[in-house]
C-alpha cells in the first residue's frame, strides 16, 4: 500500500510519527509540497517518507491518498486534481463528511473520514473512522483506539466531544496554579498534578461501563476534600453549564455533507 499526504501540517506529522514507530514493516509514503517545512523534515527523517513536488504527483504515486489541509483550501485544492476509481481516500477535513469529499475525489468514491486527535503521536486517544473500509482501518491500527461509525450524519457529535480538549487543559493548569498559589514549587506542582490526571484517566479506561457512574463517589469520602469540591462544583451548576455548553457547540455546529456551502 503506497500511502499519499496531501497536506502535510500538525496532524498529518503526528500521524506519520506515529506509524513509524508502530514497527513492522513500513508502508511507503509520499508526500505533498504543502507545508514545506514539516514535508522536508519527515523526508530527511525516514527513509520510507518520500516528498514529491506537486499534489498530482502525491496522487498518481499513491494507492490511498490521505487529505489533511484546512475546510476553506480543500475544494481549490482538489479541483484540478485527477484521482482514479481504485484509489482509497482518507479525509482528515473535520467540516466536510465522507459524501462531500466523495464528491471532490470522483471517481474515487471508498472515502472514509478519520478523526486523528494530538495525543496519536504517542498512540493514544480515540482515532473515529466512518465509515469503516477494511484498508483504512488496517493501514491506521495501532495509532489508537479505533472508534468505528457507519453513519456519517452521527459525527458531528463525537467532534463536539472531543471538542474538551482545551478545556481539560484549562482545568489542569488552573489547578496546578492553584497548587503553586498556595506555597507549592512550580515543577512539583505541575508534575503531582499531571501524574494525578493520568492516573485518574487510567482509572476511568480501566472501569467497566457498570463501574463508569459510580466512580465519582468511589473517589470521595462524605464530607471530605474531594466531596466537598464535586458538590460545591455541581451546586454552582459548573456541570449542567458544562453540558448546556456542548450542546450549544453542537447545535450551533456546520458539518458540511455537500462540499461547499
Amino acid at each position: 500500500m503506497k500511502i499519499g499526504f496531501l497536506g502535510v501540517g500538525t496532524v498529518s506529522a503526528a500521524v506519520i510519527e506515529a506509524m513509524a514507530s508502530r514497527g513492522g514493516q513500513q508502508e511507503i509514503i509520499y508526500l505533498s509540497p504543502r507545508g514545506e517545512k514539516r514535508s522536508t523534515e519527515l523526508a530527511a527523517k525516514f527513509d520510507h517518507c518520500v516528498r514529491l513536488e506537486s499534489n498530482q504527483a502525491v496522487v498518481d504515486a499513491s494507492d490511498m491518498v490521505v487529505i489533511s489541509m484546512l475546510p476553506n483550501q480543500v475544494e481549490d485544492a482538489l479541483a484540478d486534481l485527477t484521482f482514479r476509481a481504485d484509489q482509497i481516500i482518507a479525509s482528515f477535513i473535520a467540516s466536510i463528511q465522507p459524501s462531500g469529499i466523495a464528491k471532490l475525489t470522483a471517481p474515487a468514491t471508498q472515502v472514509s473520514q478519520l478523526i486523528p486527535l494530538p495525543a496519536i503521536v504517542h498512540h493514544k486517544g480515540p482515532l473515529v473512522i466512518c465509515p469503516a473500509h477494511s484498508d483504512i482501518v488496517r493501514e491506521f491500527a495501532g495509532l489508537g483506539d479505533i472508534v468505528i461509525l457507519e453513519d456519517e450524519t452521527k459525527i458531528k457529535i463525537l467532534s463536539v466531544t472531543s471538542a474538551t480538549m482545551s478545556t481539560y487543559f484549562t482545568f489542569q493548569n488552573t489547578v496546578i496554579k492553584w497548587t503553586e498559589d498556595n506555597g507549592i514549587d512550580h515543577d512539583t506542582a505541575s508534575r503531582y498534578v499531571r501524574s494525578l490526571l493520568e492516573g485518574l484517566a487510567i482509572e476511568g479506561q480501566a472501569a467497566t461501563d457498570a463501574e463508569i457512574p459510580h466512580l465519582p463517589v468511589e473517589h470521595e469520602t462524605p464530607g471530605g476534600f474531594n466531596f466537598r469540591n464535586r458538590t460545591g462544583l455541581e451546586q454552582a451548576g459548573w456541570f449542567d453549564a458544562l453540558y448546556d455548553r456542548l450542546q450549544n457547540t453542537y447545535s450551533n455546529a456546520n458539518l458540511q455533507a455537500k462540499s461547499s456551502e
